[in-house]
């Protein structure tokens, strides 16, 4: 049957094809019958099964579009689409593309961190980035993106509790009392401890956890939106 790549994620090698027949067959990186770049909008033959598209095959001689991409070989066209990660929040994105944003940030507020100036405007900055590519992960989940503010809720909280256990431990054993400041220390450190806890596992859960499969509420599958 002939049909059209609808979505294409290189990461978990899994797609949507719609067939000739109007009915959308998934596929992934096993069916593919050739090592030929695969992009939306590409047709294809393929033999449909119970609603799996198998022995895909890219129809030969079709004009390129724009630079190709060869899944699994590194350097054929690589490139990310850094608007649509960092600066939309609306929209899906797959597992890979989110490990890859997330591990952006982490390493930019990194580095730069150390500068006075440009590391207090990249850790504003940040807070957006992150939101945008975390919200979009949760709508491949299915989820609201408002649960994307859920980390910075929980650190917030940490500094306000954190504070309070501190001042709590200096007051209940009067002031000048070092036991004292040790134990609102100790109190304020497990505050963090367990707000980080939280935090990563949080981080865990959006990068570990698989899209849902056809469009949902927020759109349809996730195209790749790094190629390498």
């Amino acid at each position: 049957m002939r049909g059209e790549i609808l979505t294409y994620d290189d990461g978990p090698g899994a797609g949507l094809i719609s067939g000739d027949d109007g009915q959308r067959y998934s596929f992934s990186r096993a069916d593919l019958q050739q090592l030929t770049p695969v992009r939306p909008g590409m047709k294809v033959d393929f033999v449909p099964a119970e609603g799996v598209a198998t022995q895909v095959i890219v129809v030969v001689g079709q004009p390129a579009i724009g630079t190709g991409y060869t899944p699994g070989v590194a350097g054929s066209g690589a490139s990310i689409d850094w608007k649509t990660l960092f600066l939309e929040a609306n929209g899906r994105i797959g597992q890979k593309d989110y490990w890859i944003g997330v591990g952006i940030l982490f390493a930019a507020g990194l580095v730069l961190g150390w500068i006075p100036a440009i590391g207090t405007v990249v850790s504003l900055a940040s807070i957006y980035f992150g939101i945008c590519v975390s919200s979009k992960r949760l709508h491949d989940m299915g989820k609201s993106g408002w649960l994307a503010a859920i980390p910075y809720g929980v650190t917030a909280l940490a500094v306000v509790l954190s504070a309070m256990t501190f001042i709590g431990g200096i007051v209940s054993t009067g002031y000048g009392n070092d036991f004292g400041a040790l134990a609102g220390m100790g109190a304020a450190g497990g505050v963090w401890a367990l707000a980080f806890l939280v935090n990563l596992g949080f981080l865990i859960w959006l990068g570990v956890t698989t899209g849902q499969p056809g469009d949902n509420l927020y759109g349809p599958p996730p195209r790749p939106l790094a190629t390498f």
